[in-house]
C-alpha cells in the first residue's frame, strides 16, 4: 500500500476513534480517561469483517448464480446457509459503528439487522438503500399516493427486479428501516472464480477506498 493510501487509512481510523471519544464524553457517566480508552479501542480495530450471503435477492450484484430465487436473505456473519442452496458469496463489509446520514448514502449496499427478526434476535440481511429520511417515494399507481421516509429511517430494496414480495423481503415488506439497524456497507464480494468491488454511491466508494486498499485480503476472502 502506498504512503498516500496509508495516510488516508490512518486518518479514517483516527476520525472513527475521535468520534467514539466524543460520543462517550456526551454521556453523563463517562470520564475523560474512559472516553479516550473507548476511542483508542475503536481506532485499533479492523474496519471490516467478512459475512456470508445466500439467495437471489441481490442478483446480479451479489450471488448472481444463486440456485433458488426463493432464498432472499443472508445468514449471520460466519454462519452457514439455511436456504438449501450451495451458492454463497463471501462479502467484505466495512463496519459502520455509528450509522447516520453522514455515513450512509442512497445507492449503498448495506448489511443490517432485520427488523422482522423479533425482539432480541439477530438476523443479518443485505439490501440496497433506495431513499433516506425526508425523501419522497412515488409509485406508478396514482391511487397509492406518495410516502415520505420518516426521520432516522431509510428505504431498502433488493436489487433483483424479478422478485416481488412475498418472494423477497425488503422495505416493501417491513417498511422503513431504522438507520441504527445498519451494521455496515458491503464493499467487496468473492465467489468461485469471480471477485470484485461492490458498486455503492460515489461518496461511499470514495470514503471506503483506503479501507478496501488496506484490509482486503483476497486469498483469505476466497478461502473455501
Amino acid at each position: 500500500m502506498s504512503k498516500a493510501w496509508s495516510l488516508r487509512y490512518a486518518l479514517v481510523r483516527a476520525q472513527l476513534g475521535w468520534e467514539e471519544t466524543l460520543a462517550h464524553l456526551t454521556t453523563s457517566t463517562a470520564s475523560l480517561p474512559d472516553a479516550i480508552a473507548k476511542g483508542l479501542e475503536v481506532y485499533r480495530k479492523e474496519l471490516t469483517k467478512v459475512i456470508l450471503f445466500t439467495g437471489a435477492a441481490m442478483a446480479p450484484t451479489l450471488n448472481a448464480r444463486a440456485a433458488s430465487p426463493q432464498s432472499s436473505s443472508s445468514p449471520p456473519a460466519g454462519g452457514s446457509s439455511s436456504s438449501g442452496t450451495s451458492t454463497v458469496d463471501k462479502l467484505l463489509m466495512r463496519c459502520i459503528p455509528r450509522p447516520s446520514l453522514r455515513a450512509v448514502f442512497a445507492g449503498d449496499v448495506v448489511a443490517f439487522n432485520s427488523p422482522v427478526a423479533g425482539p432480541g434476535a439477530e438476523h443479518l440481511m443485505v439490501r440496497r438503500v433506495a431513499a433516506l429520511e425526508g425523501e419522497e417515494l412515488v409509485t406508478d399507481d396514482p391511487a397509492d399516493g406518495s410516502y415520505t421516509i420518516p426521520e432516522g429511517n431509510c428505504w431498502v430494496l433488493a436489487d433483483n427486479e424479478e422478485l416481488r414480495p412475498p418472494a423477497v423481503i425488503d422495505s416493501r415488506t417491513f417498511g422503513p428501516l431504522p438507520i441504527e439497524n445498519i451494521m455496515g456497507r458491503v464493499i467487496y464480494y468473492a465467489r468461485k472464480n469471480d471477485h470484485g468491488p461492490v458498486e455503492n454511491s460515489r461518496p461511499a466508494m470514495s470514503a471506503d477506498a483506503a479501507v478496501l486498499e488496506a484490509e482486503l485480503d483476497l486469498d483469505k476472502l476466497q478461502e473455501s
